[in-house]
């Protein structure tokens, strides 16, 4: 048996999050397991906790309605004044219109 989300076979650790255990949702067989660390990480990720597989709910994992993960990754160095990036945007709609515009009109500069 294997995880399904990392494809590795159980470990023997101490704190039990290495070992294999059941989602609780409506997959059969490898499907339905995965590692402790693995299901929490992945459907807090997700932000719920549905199966992407069966579409059931996963009951045999916790905490994942806890949101404060999630914002404390977007307030760190992946957030800020960028975060929509309009001038990104800016910036590439410049440079297409800079480079495109020209090949419209074929203009020989020789």
């Amino acid at each position: 048996m294997v995880c399904r989300i990392c494809h590795l076979s159980w470990e023997r650790k101490t704190d039990g999050l290495d070992l294999l255990m059941k989602l609780g949702c409506g997959c059969k067989n490898d499907l339905g397991i995965a590692h402790g660390h693995c299901a929490e990480a992945w459907f807090k990720i997700k932000g719920n906790r549905y199966c992407e597989i069966c579409g059931e709910v996963a009951k045999n994992i916790t905490g994942v309605g806890d949101n404060g993960f999630m914002e404390a990754w977007n307030e760190s160095e992946h957030g800020g004044c960028w975060r929509g990036q309009p001038f990104c945007n800016f910036l590439m709609a410049c440079l297409i219109i800079a480079f495109i515009l020209p090949w419209f009109f074929r203009v020989n500069m020789l």
